[in-house]
């Protein structure tokens, strides 16, 4: 099986698993969010930033190593396993000291308590980083899809019952415990490696300067993420805030749930073509190309739909998020193909200069909201995103350069997709005035439709060789008889 067959087979498995993934948990966060009201979920809501901040600095950092790694012996799995634990076993052990400070900053004494009950998943995320890097490395993406479904389900099962009980914000506890322990069986049956203790100093400094260098990356993305609220919540108040928040939680979900199936197979797709002796920078450009035809008409038509979906699924009071929710998901298209170009960097071993790129989308981020606050919220939501976009030529640059092939290809790529994608927007912009004074549901719906409909038609009039790139990777490889 090719490379590129595998690459598909393993974004479909990504992309059922997180769609499905996301429909349940969504079922759950509704069933439990009624069950125990806004103020039990409000005191999770405080523990888990810390808890989600931790946890996201095990799951993928140190092990990345495994999956750039040429030939990985035991002495790598074991180097890469240990330190990871280390890190989990330590950043469990500061929130379980800090919980008490915290829980005072605070003024809710219970909040230590959350935050020491889950940060046993902080370790157990630790020890399973290395199989799931395994997994990864394998592309047994279906094991993944399959792992996430089943803990989600056993952690909504587990939640719902305690909160049927009247274990109260403890079932949320009970939800994530369970949720994160069914993957961790589920990821540990799946591999035959087993953790040793025969590994070396220089196995161990090989992958803890990898390691230490994605660490910095996820330490920026966290940055990227948090700064605008931040910013925001001290310079506009509270109702901006949320608006701010609302918009950025719709784009995130949907990000994720066409960019996190993209990054997680690209990347070990990347390393094994170069471990091949093949060009790695072909396939980025391959993928660019088809990404560029999904994510450019998905998120143009957010944009252009945002304030009657808001109006239909939120209600009138939250349409000051629609010029927001329709700037931002310009960054969700952004994230759809820069997440990529990152996994190119990490496949390739330069996670320190992708990091450099990524704080510096934090500095200038910080600086030209700054700047922009004055003006208000949309002011300060397209800073944010220009300075995301003002940088990205550094970063086409980096990857042209590590696969070895010209910028202007992968920059030009996409050029036919997005004036399909302005002739889609212009004619949902029409249908939605034509449909003034029908029902709302049924605005969206036509809408909707006619952005898939003309979006379709120009797909087959002008990127057929689209398609025909799909389908060349969707088809196996015919076997070469000996």
């Amino acid at each position: 099986m090719s490379v590129g067959h595998k690459f598909i087979k393993g974004v479909a498995w990504m992309a059922a698993g997180g769609w499905t993934e996301q429909a349940i948990n969504f079922a759950v966060f509704v069933t439990m969010a009624k069950l125990l009201g806004p103020e039990l979920y409000g005191l999770l809501s405080m523990a888990a930033v810390f808890i989600v901040l931790a946890e996201a600095l095990v799951r993928e950092s140190v092990s990345e190593y495994l999956i750039a790694a040429e030939d990985p012996k035991d002495e790598d799995y074991n180097a890469t396993f240990w330190l990871t634990a280390g890190l989990g076993l330590l950043l469990a052990l500061v929130l379980w000291a800090g919980a008490g400070a915290i829980a005072a900053l605070y003024g809710h004494e219970i909040v230590a308590g959350l935050i020491r009950g889950l940060s046993i998943t902080v370790l157990l995320i630790a020890f399973t980083a290395v199989p799931v890097a395994i997994l990864r490395r394998e592309f047994n993406f279906r094991v993944l899809s399959l792992r996430a479904i089943a803990g989600v389900i056993t952690g909504g099962a587990v939640g719902i019952g305690m909160a049927l009980s009247g274990w109260g914000v403890w079932s949320f506890v009970g939800q994530w415990i369970a949720m994160i322990s069914t993957n961790v069986v589920m990821a540990w049956t799946a591999v035959a490696w087993r953790p040793g203790l025969k590994t070396t100093k220089g196995h161990i400094r090989q992958a803890g300067a990898f390691g230490a260098q994605v660490l910095g990356l996820r330490m920026a993305e966290l940055a990227v993420v948090q700064m605008p609220t931040l910013l925001i919540g001290a310079t506009l108040g509270p109702l901006a805030t949320g608006l701010y928040s609302v918009s950025w939680r719709l784009v995130e979900t949907l990000t994720f749930l066409i960019s996190t199936p993209l990054r997680m197979v690209s990347q070990p797709a990347f390393a094994a073509v170069r471990r091949e002796g093949g060009r790695a920078g072909d396939l980025l450009l391959d993928i660019a190309r088809l990404t560029g035809v999904l994510a450019f008409p998905f998120f143009v038509g957010i944009a252009v739909v945002a304030e009657p979906v808001l109006q239909l699924f939120f209600g009138e009071e939250w349409l000051g998020a629609a010029p927001v929710l329709s700037v931002m998901a310009f960054l969700g298209l952004y994230f759809s193909v820069a997440m990529v170009q990152q996994s190119f960097c990490l496949a390739a071993g330069k996670a320190g200069e992708i990091t450099v790129l990524t704080w510096a989308n934090v500095a200038l981020g910080a600086v030209l909201m700054l700047i922009a606050a004055r003006w208000g919220l949309v002011a300060i939501t397209g800073a944010f995103v220009a300075a995301h976009y003002l940088l990205w030529i550094f970063r086409y640059r980096l990857v042209a350069r590590l696969g070895d092939m010209a910028v202007l290809p992968l920059v030009t790529c996409n050029i036919v997709p997005a004036f399909a994608t302005g002739g889609m927007a212009m004619a949902v912009i029409l249908t939605h005035r034509a449909m003034t004074g029908t029902p709302l549901i049924l605005d969206v719906v036509v809408s909707i439709l006619t952005g898939v409909a003309v979006f379709a038609v120009l797909t087959l009039l002008f990127m057929r060789d689209r398609l025909r790139l799909f389908l060349s990777y969707a088809r196996p490889a015919p076997e070469v008889s000996a």
